[in-house]
């Protein structure tokens, strides 16, 4: 099924729907191991006892930042009194995704503001047999199976780790996942769950009137935990300069407007395919 916006870097790729879900994550290799199975990665707002999952129903639009394949997507809703502006890339050197959100509070008043990311694995494109688990030291969800690793943090203000989490059993007796107990807005934890399951995790940030803030939330890929958890130390410690170190480096390939209109689409790919590891 055709994705809209897809990133990536040879190696990783993350492909998302028209409600800005993702829906696709291929690693180590392109076009094999979709270890979402084409399953929804959710995306909420909580504020004032209100809930709502980003998708259609809001103002959204997606597209790229102009010649790279850095996403600019922004959503808002008139009823939570929310706006996103969104940036998601891959680091064309490393199997780490990062999502940065200006989160901001359309209100004249003072609010707290919780943003969810729910993650529906089917690693190895199977939903038997996969391990959710938190990491008190990392602060962050880790879903394995074999040798696929998916490690879920982030940051904001500063501060890193998720405030709130949540693993649990889905597609098994009627149970849907933990995107059900993000909709009242907090999250009853469980630290691991084995077979088919799911997580969500939260950020929580205080946003004065008219005011925003900056939230870095990131999937590290790898074989093994020392490789998530050194990606993990890279984003919480450079998440914004891979953001701004990614832009010069699509930068370096804006020269190639030069080149005659027929050669747009290698142009295209060359911004698409990036360096490949061996």
């Amino acid at each position: 099924m055709p994705r809209d916006i897809p990133i990536g870097n040879g190696n990783f790729l993350v492909t998302f729907d028209g409600d800005y879900c993702i829906r696709g994550i291929y690693y180590p290799c392109v076009g094999k191991e979709n270890h979402t199975d084409g399953h929804k990665f959710r995306l909420g707002i909580w504020t004032g006892n209100n809930f709502a999952w980003i998708n259609r129903d809001w103002n959204l639009k997606l597209d790229y930042v102009s010649e790279t394949l850095l996403t600019d997507v922004t959503a808002s809703h008139d009823f939570l009194g929310v706006s996103l502006q969104c940036n998601d890339l891959i680091d064309y050197g490393e199997n780490i995704y990062i999502k940065k959100i200006i989160l901001r509070n359309n209100h004249k008043r003072n609010r707290e503001i919780r943003i969810f990311f729910h993650h529906d694995y089917h690693i190895l494109e199977s939903e038997t047999g996969d391990t959710a688990y938190y990491d008190p030291d990392e602060r962050a969800i880790i879903h394995y199976k074999g040798d696929r690793y998916f490690l879920m943090s982030g940051m904001r203000e500063n501060r890193q780790g998720i405030d709130q989490y949540a693993t649990g059993i889905k597609e098994f007796h009627g149970l849907e996942g933990t995107w059900k107990d993000a909709e009242d807005g907090r999250l009853e934890g469980a630290p691991i769950s084995q077979g088919s399951v799911d997580s969500t995790l939260s950020f929580s940030v205080e946003i004065p009137p008219e005011g925003e803030r900056t939230i870095y939330y990131w999937i590290c890929a790898g074989e093994n935990y020392a490789e998530v958890s050194r990606l993990m130390t890279s984003g919480r410690k450079n998440g914004a300069y891979i953001h701004s170190r990614y832009q010069r480096y699509m930068q370096d390939l804006r020269p190639l407007r030069i080149l005659p209109s027929f050669l747009a689409i290698q142009k295209e790919a060359l911004c698409t395919k990036g360096p490949q590891k061996k």
